[in-house]
């Protein structure tokens, strides 16, 4: 079974793209490790379609975001939020998201003080 993914730098992968897979992701259990860095066209509204999908998905260790420059505060909130739930996730890479400001950052450490994965 498939179990990384690698979409580094794919920037036609807009927020209709990640929602696509994120919705996949609900009901994957083999998938480990998804690197969608580079992607700039993912915005706060896929950020929380994948946030979504990690409340329910178990399997996945690790997620890279890093230079998604489109995902701002609300996607990072929306992480956050999935952190309270989610056990497995041991990776998240978020450098370079120039989009997230305090509010962003605030809410993520306050998901990790909640997650003891």
């Amino acid at each position: 079974a498939l179990t990384s993914i690698d979409l580094f730098g794919c920037s036609g992968i807009s927020d209709e793209g990640c929602k696509a897979l994120a919705e996949s992701l609900k009901i994957n259990r083999a998938l480990t490790s998804i690197d969608l860095s580079g992607c700039h066209s993912i915005g706060d509204e896929g950020c929380k379609a994948l946030a979504e999908s990690l409340k329910i998905n178990q399997t996945l260790t690790s997620i890279d975001l890093s230079d998604c420059s489109g995902i701002g505060d609300e996607g990072c909130k929306a992480l956050a939020e999935s952190l309270e739930s989610n056990r497995a996730l041991t990776s998240i890479n978020l450098s370079n998201c120039s989009g997230i400001g305090n509010e962003g950052w605030k809410a993520l450490a306050g998901g990790l003080k909640s997650n003891q994965a």
